[in-house]
């Protein structure tokens, strides 16, 4: 998985995501770019990150080349949907905040993504996170689910060593007994 996209809204924490999944492909050597795109985050706006893993790519995946898509909150998934092929695979996490001004609908979405793509997960990442009592860390929730299901190709060790090198010691702890209670109990 060389091209990845992470879709979401302001207040998940896409950015860290991002930066913890370069990390993982870093210290396996990689060379790894990455850009943001951000709009109005802080009002809970489009957030979606950008990861290329190799010698030759610019940080912006093309469009229909994106191995996964990792979507956070459902409608920016499906905002971002022109990035991947029939090929891709497609992570959602189960959580879905209609857009204003829309009528869009989270069975549209699934059954649009449903229809286009054969390798498609469903993830209860905000759920999971509000039970251990960790809202604010549904996104390494989701990528330690991720991993935990072999969609990326890390260990629970290989997250934790990421994970300590991109947050402050304080968080690393928080976040390292949500990743130890995620491989227990899911």
């Amino acid at each position: 998985m060389n091209d990845i996209i992470i879709a979401g809204i302001g207040g998940q924490g896409n950015i860290l995501l991002s930066r913890v999944i370069c990390q993982l492909f870093m210290n396996r050597g990689f060379d790894v770019k990455s850009a943001e795109n951000i709009g109005m985050s802080q009002r809970g706006g489009s957030v979606v990150s950008y990861i290329r893993v190799g010698d030759e790519v610019g940080p912006i995946v093309p469009d229909g080349k994106a191995d996964i898509l990792i979507g956070l909150e459902m409608s920016e998934a499906a905002r971002n949907v022109n990035k991947i092929n029939k090929d891709s695979v497609v992570v959602l996490n189960n959580k879905f905040v209609r857009p204003k001004n829309s009528d869009l609908k989270k069975q549209e979405i699934l059954n649009l993504i449903e229809s286009n793509i054969s390798k498609f997960y469903i993830l209860n990442a905000y759920d999971i996170a509000l039970e251990l009592d960790m809202p604010k860390a549904e996104n390494i929730t989701m990528l330690t689910l991720i991993c935990k299901k072999e969609i990326f190709p890390f260990s629970k060790e290989e997250i934790m060593t990421a994970l300590k090198l991109v947050l402050s010691p304080q968080m690393y702890e928080m976040n390292k007994i949500l990743v130890e209670k995620i491989y227990e109990k899911y």
